[in-house]
């Protein structure tokens, strides 16, 4: 019967590994934050750069889950082609094996110094950045502190004949051993936390190295259906990822299956430890199957965009706004900007209907209006609530500046998007009162909602090239509309003096002007946001 000392102490440790990875990912993903992108962006087409990059990172943050989900971000944001990804992707694989290399060297003596150092620094830190450096020392020390129960656990655990019988029953076949590191796994999420514990059922004599190897192949299977479980909940480009991540993880299940023996020979020359030898062939069999892998990444990448082509992924309002992008700040800002890009579209259409209701009579067009406006108002307060979020990470100069101008925009659009919606509806009282204004007063009119589509044109392509030069030609054209609104008010003033204009029509043409004028200013309090990120390039 196994004590139930044996069974807190193996659970105990699990959560404690588990949370000291969470809390060292998280901490360290802010500190790199802003730096992520430069790092990922060094990948380009080089394929053994990516899978060094993607080790690197992943054997830092200390999970290869964590890595790919950051890799959506820079996909999303068109960073990154899907070809450059996967090496990164097949690095985060080597990267998560450090931390079973960790667990053979048995080094959890050093888990109560990395807890103490930790929390001095946090507790004594008044800047954020070095607060998150102790919170990561203490996920160390709970990563650490939890292996040592796990290895305390198992060996109480071996002295029970009953609970080592029945271990080594299922983990002496292949297929139920791999099966069931696979469903462990998946369960705990965490391809770390399922190697160490086999790690340590070899160092504590439950298992042999054979079974422990057949546990490892189906720790990789494993991680690849934790993945294939988020591309299910997430249909986006993780999606294509997810399948990619199965098909290598399968081929190397194969393979290794093929050449088990030859796995095994080569595990057991690395060292003479055992728990040594486990940790060694799992990043042997990360390496291996990556560098084996590497030259058909371009064959397979385009069967996966064959039979998961772009145009099947989900377009939700806003679903790239994720919530997991939060601490690599420089991919939220790019999708929040993608957001903003996304709302001046919007705007530009309401524009366009406003001016075909006046122009061509198309009334029905009101609705659309009114409809988009409603989304513009739902879309600002999701973003709003997105830079916010944003704000809190550690921020650089540039960023910071970059979330300030953001934040100023979304209020301006939505500004914009009322102004509109008032002009539609004066529109609509014109057409239902049949109001007709003179001949001069519809051609400024016309010169003005000319002068305000070439702006928001240009709204677009500054926001989406950050093109500094845009920006100061929107300036330019919004001085061109003060000027035609100016000459507007006195030829409709002169108009009204020869009485040729009625007071109804002043009034609609007034109000009508007022709003068109407003539009124009904030297109230009955009273009000087625009301006403000430039301060720290």
């Amino acid at each position: 019967m196994i004590e139930l000392k044996t069974i807190f102490e193996i659970i105990g440790g699990l959560a404690l590994l588990l949370y000291g990875i969470h809390l060292l990912g998280v901490n360290l993903q802010k500190v790199l934050g802003f730096r992520l992108e430069e790092i990922l962006k060094k990948t380009s087409n080089n394929p053994l750069k990516g899978l060094a990059i993607g080790t690197g990172i992943t054997s830092i943050i200390q999970s290869s889950g964590t890595t790919i989900i950051m890799l959506i971000g820079f996909l999303s944001a068109g960073l990154l082609s899907l070809k450059s990804a996967v090496p990164v992707m097949l690095g985060a694989n080597i990267g998560g094996t450090i931390t079973t290399q960790f667990a053979s060297l048995q080094i959890g003596m050093y888990a109560l110094p990395m807890l103490t150092v930790g929390v001095l620094i946090h507790i004594f830190s008044t800047r954020k950045v070095y607060k998150n450096y102790g919170e990561a020392l203490v996920g160390f020390g709970f990563l650490f502190m939890g292996m040592n129960f796990i290895f305390s656990g198992t060996h109480s655990l071996s002295l029970d004949a009953n609970a080592v019988h029945f271990i080594k029953s299922f983990s002496s076949s292949a297929a139920p051993a791999a099966l069931a590191a696979a469903a462990a796994t998946l369960f705990l999420r965490s391809s770390s936390a399922t190697s160490i514990f086999v790690v340590a059922l070899v160092m504590a004599g439950i298992i042999e190295i054979k079974p422990a190897l057949f546990l490892i192949l189906g720790v990789n299977l494993g991680a690849s259906l934790k993945i294939a479980y988020f591309a299910l909940k997430r249909k986006n480009f993780l999606s294509r990822l997810a399948l990619i991540h199965l098909l290598f993880n399968l081929f190397g299940l194969l393979i290794f299956s093929i050449f088990f023996e030859y796995f095994y020979r080569l595990a057991i020359i690395t060292s003479k430890d055992i728990g040594r030898q486990v940790a060694n062939a799992h990043t042997l069999y990360n390496i291996i199957n990556a560098l084996i892998f590497i030259p058909f990444i371009p064959l397979v990448v385009k069967l996966v965009d064959k039979y998961i082509p772009r145009e099947k992924i989900e377009k939700k309002k806003l679903f790239y706004l994720n919530r997991k992008l939060l601490y690599t700040p420089s991919v939220a800002l790019n999708q929040t900007n993608r957001a903003v890009v996304d709302m001046t579209r919007i705007v530009y259409e309401m524009l366009e209907n406003s001016r075909l209701i006046f122009f061509e009579n198309r009334i029905e067009l009101a609705e659309e209006v009114k409809r988009m406006e409603d989304e513009i108002d739902e879309m600002t307060e999701k973003v709003s609530e997105y830079i916010v979020q944003i704000s809190w990470q550690n921020l650089n100069k540039k960023d910071s500046m970059k979330i300030y101008s953001l934040m100023h925009i979304v209020t301006d659009l939505e500004h914009l998007a009322d102004h509109l919606l008032a002009v539609s509806e004066l529109l609509i009282e014109l057409k239902e009162k049949n109001i007709k204004f003179s001949e001069k007063a519809n051609k400024e009119l016309m010169a003005i909602f000319g002068k305000l589509k070439i702006m928001q044109n240009l709204v677009i392509k500054s926001l989406e090239e950050d093109n500094l030069k845009l920006a100061y030609e929107i300036i330019k054209h919004e001085n061109k509309v003060d000027e035609i609104v100016k000459k507007s008010y006195s030829n409709h003033l002169e108009r009204l003096e020869k009485r040729i204009c009625s007071f109804e029509k002043s009034k609609y043409f007034g109000e009508l002007l007022n709003n068109l004028e407003r539009i124009g200013d904030h297109s230009d309090n955009i273009a000087y946001a625009v301006v403000d990120r430039f301060r720290y390039k």
